[in-house]
C-alpha cells in the first residue's frame, strides 16, 4: 500500500513537470527568434490571474513533494538509488523546458556570441554594442558588459560552438552543458557525504535548485561544483588541483571568495598534519555561504538562484541545524519572489515589497518551527 502510495505521488509529480515544461513556452519573448505557442503566451501575458496561481500552486506542490521525499529517505523508505532515479528523471522532463523564471541564459549566449563569435573583449563591449544582431534584440540586460569571470566566459566557449549559430539549439546546449555540472555536483555532494541519500536528496531536489538550474540553467553550480571540490581534495591532501579548484570556483562568479578564511584555516591545520574538523568546516562553509547570500543585494538584489549557494554545503551538514531550518523557508520564499510579478507585470509599486514579505515570512515560520520542536 505504500509503495502505491509513493509511486501516485511520483506521478503527480512527473506530471507536474511535464505541465511547468509543455507551459513554460507561452513564456518565450514575443521578440525572440525562437519557437513560442501563440495560444499560451496571450493568457499568460494578457489574463495574469491565471499564471500567477498556476506558479504559486505549481510551487507549493513542488515543495510538498520534497519534503514528502526527505521525510521518507530520513526514515530509511527511499536509498540514494531512489533519490538518483528521481534525479535523472526531473533532468529527463525539465531540461526541456523553456527558461521562464529567468534571461541569465541569454545573456551567457550573447556573451559567448561577442566573445567567440565577433571576437571583441565582453569587459568591454556590450552585446547592444553589436550592430545588426537580431539575436541581440530581445535580450533583457544586452546593455550591459560581462558580469561574470574569466573562467566561464571560458567555458561557454563549449555550447556555443556546439549551438552552431542557431539561437534554439545554442539553447539547449547551454542548458544540456549547465545540467552536466549540476549532475556532477549531485555526484560530489553524495561522494563527500559518504553516499548518504539525505544529503543527495537535500540539494539535488529542492525545488529552488531543480528550477533555477534544470529550467533557467542557471550557472551557480558549475561555481559550486568547483568551491566543493577544492574542500574535497583538501581533505584527501590533494593540495594542487585544491588550490586550483577554488581558483576557478572564484572566478567563475566571485561570491567563493569569502570561503577563503575557512579554506586557508584548514589548509594550514592540514599542511600542519593536525586534523581537520570536517563537519565544522561545512558548517562554516555554509555560514559563510548565506553571508555572501545577504550581501548580495549591495550589488543588486537577493534572487533565488543565489541560494545554491549555502544549500550546496548544508546538504553535508549531517545533523538538522537551524540553517537547515532557514534553508527551507528560505527556498520556498525566494521561488516566490516573483508571484506579484506574474500578476502586476511590473517590478515598481507594490512589487518590491510584496518580494520582501513572501522571501522573509517563510523563513522566520520554518526556523520558529525549528525551535519549538527543539523545545520539546
Amino acid at each position: 500500500m505504500g509503495d502505491k502510495k509513493n509511486m501516485a505521488i511520483n506521478f503527480f509529480y512527473y506530471l507536474i513537470l511535464i505541465v511547468f515544461t509543455i507551459l513554460s513556452w507561452g513564456f518565450v519573448d514575443a521578440n525572440a527568434l525562437l519557437p513560442g505557442i501563440p495560444s499560451l503566451h496571450s493568457i499568460i501575458y494578457s489574463k495574469t490571474l491565471y499564471p500567477t496561481v498556476w506558479y504559486a500552486v505549481t510551487v507549493a506542490v513542488l515543495f510538498a513533494w520534497y519534503f514528502w521525499t526527505l521525510y521518507r529517505v530520513r526514515k530509511g523508505f527511499l536509498t540514494s538509488k531512489h533519490v538518483w532515479y528521481l534525479i535523472i528523471s526531473s533532468v529527463a522532463i525539465l531540461m526541456w523546458a523553456y527558461p521562464a523564471l529567468s534571461n541569465d541564459i541569454f545573456n551567457y549566449i550573447a556573451t559567448a556570441k561577442v566573445t567567440f563569435f565577433y571576437r571583441e573583449n565582453p569587459y568591454i563591449i556590450m552585446p547592444i554594442d553589436i550592430p545588426n544582431e537580431p539575436s541581440f534584440a530581445f535580450l533583457h540586460a544586452a546593455n550591459k558588459v560581462a558580469l561574470y569571470g574569466p573562467v566561464w566566459i571560458a567555458l561557454t566557449g563549449i555550447p556555443h560552438f556546439l549551438g552552431m549559430g542557431n539561437l534554439l539549439i545554442t539553447l539547449f546546449t547551454f542548458k544540456i552543458f549547465v545540467i552536466g555540472w549540476y549532475l556532477l555536483l549531485c555526484y560530489l555532494i553524495w561522494i563527500a557525504s559518504g553516499k548518504k541519500s539525505w544529503a543527495l536528496a537535500f540539494f539535488a531536489l529542492n525545488p529552488l535548485v531543480t528550477l533555477s538550474t534544470l529550467v533557467d540553467g542557471h550557472n551557480d553550480v558549475v561555481m559550486m561544483f568547483f568551491a566543493l571540490s577544492s574542500f574535497y581534495l583538501l581533505g584527501k591532501k590533494q593540495y594542487v588541483g585544491s588550490v586550483i579548484s577554488l581558483v576557478l570556483s572564484v572566478f567563475i562568479k566571485y561570491a567563493t571568495v569569502v570561503l577563503l578564511p575557512v579554506y586557508l584555516y584548514s589548509l594550514l591545520l592540514s599542511t600542519c598534519g593536525k586534523r581537520v574538523n570536517i563537519k565544522s568546516q561545512w558548517v562554516w562553509c555554509s555560514i559563510a555561504m548565506y553571508l555572501i547570500f545577504f550581501l548580495s543585494p549591495i550589488r543588486e538584489e537577493i534572487y533565488a538562484w543565489y541560494f545554491i549557494w549555502p544549500l550546496t554545503f548544508l546538504a553535508l551538514v549531517d545533523k538538522p541545524t537551524i540553517l537547515h531550518a532557514a534553508s527551507y523557508g528560505f527556498s520556498l520564499g525566494l521561488m516566490l519572489r516573483i508571484v506579484p510579478f506574474f500578476y502586476t507585470r511590473s517590478w515598481s509599486g507594490m512589487t518590491p515589497l510584496i518580494k520582501k514579505i513572501v522571501t522573509f515570512v517563510p523563513p522566520v515560520i520554518s526556523t520558529f518551527i525549528y525551535g519549538k520542536m527543539r523545545i520539546r
